[in-house]
Order: C-alpha cells, then sequence, then structure tokens
C-alpha cells in the first residue's frame, strides 16, 4: 500500500519549494514473502512516484523470522540500488542488521550500490528546494544510538530531518529537527479490532505506531514497513511505502496532517 502525508512545518521556510520523500522501511527480506523480485517491484512504484529523496530506517534482514529463509544482503542492495541511482538515498541500520555483528556487512553492501549510511552522522544535502541537514541516530535498540553528539553537529536554523530505526529518539529532540522518520514498529504487525497494535517494541503510546503525528512543533513519520518479525504474518496492518511531501506552513495555526492511502500490491 502506498500511503502519502502531508507534513507543513514552520522550519520549512515559505521560498522553499516542496521536497517530496520517500520512505521505505523494515524490509525484512526473506523467501517466501519478500523476495529479491518483490523488492525491485516496490522499488519500481517507488520511483514511479519520482521522490527527490529517498529513506531507509533500517532492518534489512531477516534474522529471526520463523519459518523463512532469509535473503543475503547483496541481494537486497541489488534490489534497492535502483534509488540510489534516481536520488540521494540514505540508510540508517536497525536492530535486526546489528545481530550476530553484521552491521558493517549490510553497511558495506548498501554503500557499495550507492546507499548513504549514517551512524550518528550528519550529511547535508543540495536539493533543488536548498540545503537540508539530514541527521542518521545509530540503533538505539542495539545500544549504537549517541544523540547528543547527532545534535551537537547540527545547525539549528538549517531544515533538519532526522532519521532513525527507533521512533523513541523523537521526544529528545528540539524543534527545530522538523521531521523525524522512524520504523522498528511494523505498525504493531497484529492490530486488533478495538484494541490496536498488541507489541510496538516503543516506549511511545501505540497510537505512535505507526502514521504521522505532531510532537509539540515537530513532526514524526513511522512506517509500518514491508516484512516481518518473529513470525510471518500480518494482521490489520499491511505492508507500505510512504511518500511524504513538505511545505512551508501557510501561518501559526498547527494545520492538520493530510494522509491518503492508496492500495497497492506491495
Amino acid at each position: 500500500m502506498a500511503v502519502r502525508y502531508e507534513i507543513r512545518s514552520h522550519a520549512w521556510s515559505g521560498a522553499r519549494p516542496a521536497l517530496r520523500l520517500a520512505v521505505l522501511g523494515d524490509l525484512h527480506a526473506a523467501l517466501p514473502h519478500v523476495s529479491e523480485a518483490r523488492l525491485a517491484r516496490i522499488v519500481e512504484r517507488v520511483l514511479a512516484e519520482d521522490p527527490e529523496l529517498v529513506l531507509l530506517p533500517g532492518d534489512f534482514l531477516a534474522n529471526r523470522t520463523a519459518f523463512v529463509r532469509p535473503l543475503p544482503v547483496e541481494a537486497i542492495a541489488r534490489a534497492l540500488a535502483p534509488l540510489a541511482e534516481a536520488a540521494p538515498t540514505v540508510a540508517v541500520l536497525g536492530n535486526h542488521d546489528w545481530h550476530r555483528g553484521r552491521g558493517r556487512t549490510v553497511r558495506l553492501a548498501l554503500e557499495a550500490v550507492g546507499i548513504a549510511v549514517l551512524e550518528n552522522e550528519v550529511l547535508e544535502l543540495r536539493l533543488a528546494g536548498g540545503p537540508v541537514q539530514l541527521a542518521g541516530l545509530g540503533c538505539p535498540a542495539s545500544r549504537r544510538a549517541d544523540l547528543p553528539a547527532v545534535l551537537a553537529r547540527l545547525e539549528p536554523h538549517r531544515p533538519t530531518i532526522l532519521l532513525t530505526h527507533v521512533p523513541d529518539a523523537v521526544a529528545y529532540v528540539p524543534d527545530h529537527v522538523l521531521l523525524t522518520v522512524a520504523g522498528h514498529t511494523h505498525g504493531g504487525q497484529i492490530v486488533l479490532p478495538r484494541i490496536g497494535p498488541v507489541f510496538t517494541e516503543s516506549a511511545l503510546p501505540r497510537r505512535f505506531a505507526r502514521g504521522l503525528h505532531r510532537v509539540g512543533r515537530r513532526h514524526l513519520l513511522v512506517t509500518s514497513g514491508i516484512g516481518t518479525s518473529f513470525l510471518p504474518v500480518r494482521f490489520g496492518v499491511p505492508p507500505e511505502y510512504v511518500i511524504a511531501t513538505i511545505r512551508a506552513a501557510a501561518d501559526h495555526a498547527s494545520p492538520p496532517s493530510v494522509r491518503r492511502e492508496t492500495p497497492v500490491t506491495v
């Protein structure tokens, strides 16, 4: 499913054109459900949206899912390579990527196809609308996050997007970080009627398990991603990729976030 959001922020100058970005997370690539061919089809659909920036919030590997056969990291990188050929593509690693010390292998495979991988680093991108600071946080679930070091590298007066695997970091970032992009929760993976997400692996309220949210003057975007962990089952929360458009806020009011879902088999 393609999910589209419109984000209006006072941290985005009115003189800047809108920024269109894509988010593709939690692949947990493994046969039979998330094959290299399926990843290639998803990438093709993402590129058809013509994003200016692609963000990958981690968990490329499937390490602890029953009844599946994990894809080699080289196959995953090969399927994702067209993203980096079309637009700046930036990733962080998730806890499944670091399982059994495989993080370095994942990073090298992604970088070999042109995908930038950040760990407690800041990258300044020159996009059509002007410079954007992109901060990549190390995986908190793997105890690799150093948020103070990341924030110290930021210029507060420049538009900033924080990419993190785990969404909980949004509680600790200042207002000049206009958007935090995360995954990890799978939207709950199993969502029951009248109950909601059963298990999110996040300390945030369960309503933050998926979607676009306001946190003060900041925005949090959490994607439910593509794959699964533990069991290859989703219920009540379909796989998705996200297309988000960032625009300047029109006035001092807090405008509502706009969300539109398009059924697409991913």
